[in-house]
C-alpha cells in the first residue's frame, strides 16, 4: 500500500497528487477533522487530550490555537463561522459551539444518549446529531438559531447502534447509518417532514456512508475481518443498491468515506494509508501514505487540498492536480506561533 518516504519523510502519492507538507499539533490522536467555509482554517478534536485545535493556513505559515477543556470532544461540524462539537459530561453528552472568529465558547447544548456524529445542513440552520440510546438510535435536530431540539425516531429497536449521520446537498433528505448484530441499515429521513421514508439494508457493519456532490448516489463504505472492505452505491432516486465493489487493496479496518468535491474520487481511511477510488469504475488508483495510521480525512471546499490527520496529533496536506492559484500558505514549516483558546466558564446544565 505504500510507505511514507524515509529518506525525505514525505508522504507517498499516487500520480496526480502532490506532498505539501506537515504540521504536529501536539495534542495526541486526532478524532475528527473539518475544514471551515473559506478553506483556509482546520480544526481537529484531541479527545485524548480534552482539546480542539485550529490550524490557521491564511497567512505565510500555518498559526495553531488550541482550546482546552472540552471533555471527549469528538464528532465535529462547521457551518459559518460556528463549529460544533460533541463533548462529553458526568450525566450527559453536549454539543459545544465555538465561535471561530472570537475563539469563544458561546453555547453548550446538553444532547440526551450518546452522541456518535454530527452533520450540518447546507444552510447551516439545522444540525443533525446521530444518537444511541437504549432504546435503540435516532437523530437529534438542533435549531441553530434557538438552540432548541427535537427527535426523529430512525431506528427505535433496542441494540441498534448509531454510526454516521448525512445530509444532502440540497438538505432535503438525511441520512442515518445504523449497526445490529445481524449487520447495517441505512435510514432515509424527509428533513422536511421529520420522518424515515425508506430503509436500506447493508448487511455488513457500516463504517461510513458519503454523498456525492449532486445527491444522486450515497456510497456505503462497510468492513469486516472475515470479508474486508466493501463499497456498496445506492442510487439515493429509487434508495436501492446499484453495485456492490470489494476493495482487496484495503487489508486492514476501514474508518472514513469521503467523496470529493467534483465526485470524481472517493477518498477511504485504513490503516495503511488513504485509498484513492475513481469514480465511477470504483478502482482504487493509489494510495497516499503519511508513514502513521490515518485517523481522518477531509477535503478543502475547492477541491484542491487533502488535509490528512493521524493518531499521533500530525496532519499532512496533499494537493491534487486540480490545484491552481492556491493563496492557502504553505504547511513545510513548523507553526512559527501557537496560542490557547479562551474557554469561559460553562453554565452548570441540567441533564436532558
Amino acid at each position: 500500500m505504500g510507505a511514507k518516504n524515509q529518506k525525505t519523510g514525505r508522504a507517498d502519492t499516487p500520480p496526480g497528487f502532490s506532498y505539501v507538507g506537515e504540521v504536529a499539533v501536539h495534542q495526541g490522536p486526532v478524532g475528527d477533522i473539518a475544514v471551515s467555509a473559506d478553506g483556509g482554517r482546520v480544526v481537529v478534536t484531541n479527545s485524548g487530550n480534552d482539546s480542539i485545535s485550529l490550524i490557521d493556513y491564511r497567512g505565510h505559515e500555518p498559526f495553531i490555537r488550541t482550546l482546552t477543556g472540552l471533555d471527549e470532544p469528538f464528532a465535529l461540524a462547521i457551518a459559518g463561522e460556528r463549529a460544533y462539537v460533541s463533548t462529553v459530561w458526568p450525566a450527559y453528552d453536549a454539543i459545544a459551539v465555538i465561535d471561530m472568529g472570537t475563539n469563544y465558547v458561546v453555547d453548550v447544548h446538553p444532547v440526551a444518549h450518546s452522541i456518535a456524529d454530527l452533520a450540518v445542513s447546507p444552510d447551516g440552520a439545522h444540525l443533525y446529531v446521530a444518537r444511541t440510546g437504549s432504546g435503540g438510535a435516532d437523530v437529534a435536530v438542533l435549531h441553530t438559531a434557538t438552540g432548541q431540539l427535537e427527535a426523529i425516531g430512525a431506528a427505535e429497536t433496542p441494540g441498534t447502534v448509531a454510526q454516521c449521520v448525512r445530509v444532502s446537498p440540497n438538505g432535503r433528505r438525511i441520512y442515518l447509518a445504523t449497526n445490529t448484530a445481524s449487520g447495517g441499515n441505512l435510514a432515509v429521513i424527509d428533513a422536511g417532514q421529520s420522518r424515515v421514508i425508506d430503509i436500506v439494508e447493508i448487511g455488513s457493519p457500516i463504517r461510513d456512508v458519503a454523498i456525492s456532490p449532486d445527491g444522486g448516489t450515497a456510497y456505503v463504505a462497510s468492513c469486516g475481518p472475515d470479508f474486508g472492505a466493501v463499497l456498496d452505491v445506492i442510487d439515493t432516486g429509487s434508495n436501492a443498491v446499484i453495485c456492490t465493489h470489494k476493495i482487496p487493496e484495503i487489508s486492514g479496518w476501514l474508518t472514513q468515506l469521503v467523496v470529493s468535491r467534483d465526485g470524481a474520487r472517493a477518498y477511504l481511511v485504513a490503516d495503511e494509508g488513504v485509498a484513492v477510488l475513481g469514480i465511477p469504475t470504483h478502482e482504487v488508483i493509489g494510495t497516499i501514505a503519511v508513514g502513521r495510521a490515518p485517523s481522518c480525512v477531509s477535503e478543502s471546499p475547492d477541491g484542491t487540498r487533502l488535509y490528512i490527520a493521524d493518531y499521533t496529533g500530525a496532519l499532512a496536506v496533499v494537493e491534487s492536480a486540480s490545484a491552481s492559484g492556491s493563496t492557502i500558505g504553505s504547511a513545510d514549516d513548523e507553526p512559527t506561533v501557537a496560542n490557547e483558546w479562551f474557554l469561559p466558564e460553562l453554565p452548570q446544565l441540567e441533564s436532558a
